[in-house]
């Protein structure tokens, strides 16, 4: 089962040639090509290395590279920080695959205080899949009201950010431009994916939504790679209205990620999601 997350770096190697222009690299596009993008022998030549060698690679007859290899394909396939670090992730063999690190899926008691004392910040702590450990009022409030406040306490039922995002209408309707959130959201799936091959509740996750959503089946063969870190989304919330929030992540001590989404100062949205804090008052006080 646990093959599923571990791409073939063969198909990624082409996906990511196809993507090149010959133009791009200085190449003149002589002749037809049956494909777009380089040809093999062109990414060799511009990686330093034999085209037989490239050739194996793509063809998945040779599993793993040497990471100098890998890098100098990277640089010749133009990847990106965040794709060339998933190339060595895939592309060189894993270290003990049997012994998944420890991981505990829990909150610490300081980590619930903090997210407790945030009080003009939508803050929650998810591990790197993605499930929901723990939110403050106004992160449930932001964006799953229909969920229980303590859905994150119990693990058979515990929310997961991406599987929402796919299959939760109340979720996918919050996003002002939803194409783009789900394709985040993949692209960062794929980009963990490399990390953690031998997962089975990550392999799980990916199987249920390819399974459950053609649009994630679609983006997820893409193989497109980026680590989502920080940025700013637009939602339209039904009680507020349209908000704009940044979001940032932090790493916590124990592995897991504490992800904020906060406003401008001063500017509407910040009053928007006050609005939404006043909205949860009024709600408590009843």
């Amino acid at each position: 089962m646990e093959e599923i997350v571990n791409t073939d770096l063969g198909s990624y190697l082409r996906q990511m040639r196809e993507r090149v222009r010959p133009e791009q690299m200085g190449l003149q596009a002589r002749g037809s090509r049956r494909v777009p993008g380089l040809r093999r022998e062109e990414v060799a030549a511009l990686a330093g290395v034999s085209q037989t060698y490239y050739t194996r690679l793509e063809q998945a007859q040779t599993a793993h590279a040497s990471p100098q290899v890998l890098l100098s394909i990277a640089r010749a396939l133009q990847l990106s920080a965040d794709e060339r670090d998933y190339l060595l992730k895939i592309g060189t063999p894993v270290q003990n695959p049997q012994q998944p690190a420890p991981h505990e899926d829990q909150v610490s008691p300081s980590t619930r205080m903090l997210l407790g004392s945030l009080d003009n910040v939508a803050a929650a702590v998810l591990n790197y899949r993605c499930d929901i450990l723990g939110w403050n009022s106004l992160y449930h409030r932001l964006f799953a009201p229909h969920l229980g406040f303590d859905a994150p306490e119990r693990p058979e039922q515990r929310p997961n950010v991406i599987k929402m995002n796919f299959l939760d209408d109340n979720v996918r309707s919050l996003y002002a431009d939803w194409a783009t959130e789900s394709e985040s959201n993949v692209t960062y799936l794929r980009f963990i994916s490399g990390d953690h091959r031998h997962d089975p509740q990550l392999a799980e996750l990916i199987g249920e939504l390819t399974i459950q959503s053609e649009e994630f089946a679609a983006l997820w063969c893409r193989q497109r790679v980026s680590n989502c870190i920080e940025g700013s989304k637009l939602f339209d919330h039904p009680v507020v209205g349209e908000l704009e929030l940044m979001y940032q992540s932090a790493d916590l001590q124990d592995g897991n990620i504490l992800k904020f989404y906060h406003a401008e100062p001063d500017s509407p949205h910040e009053a928007a999601l006050q609005l939404l804090m006043v909205d949860l008052d009024s709600v408590h006080h009843h």
